[in-house]
């Protein structure tokens, strides 16, 4: 991947989303666009790695306004979690400027190049879910296709630790692959609990028993998120993110709330719709 003569493209895809042109090497997500032969060129590939990117960020921001009520009318801090080389993470300054934002990935080369080349800040995360401490919390933890990728043996210790990294009325917001994207899992087979993982990946640095291809039912990570206390559920949306994932954002409930749990994911479903291929056949 040469980026050096890609570097004109780069900045004309940036160009207009007023944000930096500067691509890691080792960016894997950019890589993977890069190298997709359904581009037709290397340049619209690298324009829809830019306005990917700003799509997401719009997506979140959408969220904030009206799911969680943050209309940009007081600051609030935000946690990327597993945010890589900075496809998203480099948006959030235009996209949300009431928004305090800290980016946090496994990879210390991408925390290094959010900070020094996207003048963002950004945490090292860690390899188990236990080991992740901030040392604080924030008003939305947000992980974009991380739980799309976590074996059973961490997915719901990571959605806990993530939880605890969670302000009192604050939100966590995730997306997963769900029954929209069986189009892409011809080989998913749910277990009893509705969940699915193949050890593959195209990031080749990380071990694939960790780190590999995750396809869940909605009942897996509703049952798995009000196991932790004080999580109730605020919004679900299938196949929101790149119309094939799934959308979940669960809020934080202040002291006394908790007896409204369960009415959360009761309304989910009847509005959603879901409840009916959840329990088909």
């Amino acid at each position: 991947m040469d980026l050096e003569k890609y570097a004109t493209a780069c900045e004309e895809a940036a160009r207009p989303h007023n944000v930096k042109a500067d691509i890691h090497p080792d960016d894997f997500i950019f890589r993977f666009l890069f190298n997709n032969t359904c581009f037709p060129t290397k340049e619209s590939a690298i324009s829809y790695y830019f306005n990917d990117g700003r799509g997401s960020a719009n997506k979140l921001l959408g969220l904030l306004n009206d799911v969680c009520g943050y209309d940009g009318g007081r600051e609030i801090s935000v946690l990327e979690f597993a945010s890589g080389y900075g496809c998203v993470t480099r948006h959030f300054k235009d996209v949300m400027p009431f928004a305090k934002t800290t980016a946090c990935d496994i990879h210390e080369q991408a925390v290094k190049f959010i900070r020094e080349r996207l003048d963002g800040d950004a945490v090292l995360s860690a390899s188990r879910p236990e080991d992740l401490r901030l040392g604080q919390t924030y008003d939305v933890v947000f992980a974009l296709s991380f739980f799309s990728h976590m074996p059973k043996t961490t997915s719901s210790r990571w959605m806990s630790q993530l939880a605890s990294h969670v302000k009192p009325g604050g939100h966590l917001i995730f997306t997963t692959h769900g029954f929209k994207s069986l189009k892409n899992f011809p080989d998913c087979v749910f277990d009893e609990e509705g969940f699915f993982f193949r050890p593959s990946s195209e990031q080749k640095d990380l071990d694939v028993s960790e780190y590999g291809q995750t396809c869940v039912m909605p009942q897996y990570v509703f049952s798995r998120a009000f196991e932790i206390q004080g999580l109730a559920s605020a919004y679900f949306r299938e196949g929101y993110w790149w119309n094939h994932q799934d959308t979940y954002v669960f809020r934080k409930m202040l002291a006394g709330e908790g007896a409204g749990q369960w009415k959360g994911v009761i309304e989910v479903k009847k509005n959603l719709g879901w409840i009916r291929r959840l329990f088909k056949g």
